[in-house]
Parts: structure tokens; sequence; C-alpha cells
């Protein structure tokens, strides 16, 4: 059983809930997690705060022992980092977006591309969800 971990939920950020979350989930302790990380202690328990900047390499190697893209973890980091959307927006911010795609590909059991697809891949992918011109929208 993992030692009682002297990090409060409510001073962490997304991320540092999610770090929690996945600590308890795996029955591992922080130090634990940081040695199967390769990022020093001190540094994965500074990510897990409110207002902290981990690094993308710090990311990258997190999200290789949760089994996660880093753009999932990169997205919950910065969160509240980046700027919000205007009210009409609704739910189509671009990180709810990404964090929904990563989710269902990993319930379907899918990895992320090893290369990035083409932008006509990537727009008939757009269009077969419902994604339309805005000349249609007015029509």
């Amino acid at each position: 059983m993992p030692a009682r971990l002297q990090i409060k939920y409510e001073d962490c950020s997304p991320l540092g809930r999610l770090i929690l979350q996945y600590l308890e989930e795996q029955g591992i302790s922080m130090n634990r997690l940081a040695e199967l990380s390769g990022i020093p202690q001190p540094r994965l328990r500074g990510a897990c705060f409110k207002g902290t900047c981990p690094t993308p390499e710090t990311l990258r190697k997190l999200a290789r022992v949760m089994d996660m893209h880093h753009l999932e973890l990169y997205t919950l980091a910065y969160e509240g980092r980046i700027e919000k959307l205007p009210e009409d927006a609704n739910d189509n911010s671009l990180d709810m977006l990404m964090r929904e795609m990563f989710e269902t590909a990993r319930e379907m059991g899918l990895t992320p591309p090893k290369i990035r697809p083409s932008k006509a891949k990537i727009r008939k992918a757009l269009m077969e969800l419902g994604f339309h011109s805005k000349d249609e929208e007015s029509a």
C-alpha cells in the first residue's frame, strides 16, 4: 500500500488531480511513479500543483507510463493558461475535443497515428463528424 500523499486534492491542477487518481488506482506511490517515468520526484510532485508549467518532456515521460497520449496531459497541464473561448463557443473548445478524441480512441483500443494525417484526410474525417462550411450553414 502506498504511503499517504502529502498533496491536497484542492491544491492540484487538473493534471495533478489526474496524477493523484492514477496513483490511487494503481496503488503506487509518487516515488514509484517518478522512478517508472524517469522524472525526478520533486519535479513530478511540483507538476501536480496549480500554476505550475511542467515541461513537454515531463509530460511525454509521464504519458508513456500512464498509457496516455502526451497531448492529453498537455491539455490538462495548460488548461488554466489557455485563453478562454467566447461564451457562444459552448462545448466546442479544442482541449475538450482533443480529450474526447483520445478517450474514445483509448476505449476502442486505438493508438494515435505515427505520422500526422494529411489535410485531405483530416477534412474528410471532420465532414464525417458533421462539420460543415459556413456557406452550408446559411443555406
